[in-house]
C-alpha cells in the first residue's frame, strides 16, 4: 500500500478505514492505525 494516510469516521460498529480505495470495518482507529503500519 502506497498511502499509509488514515481516512476513515468513527461508526456505531467501529471504525470505518479507507484501504486500497475501499472501507473496511476496524474495532477501532487505533486497530486501523496498526493496519496501515503493518501494511507500510
Amino acid at each position: 500500500m502506497t498511502n499509509t494516510m488514515m481516512k476513515g469516521y468513527d461508526t456505531a460498529s467501529g471504525y470505518m478505514g479507507l484501504v486500497d480505495g475501499r472501507y473496511v470495518l476496524f474495532v477501532s482507529e487505533a486497530e486501523y492505525a496498526d493496519y496501515l503500519r503493518e501494511e507500510a
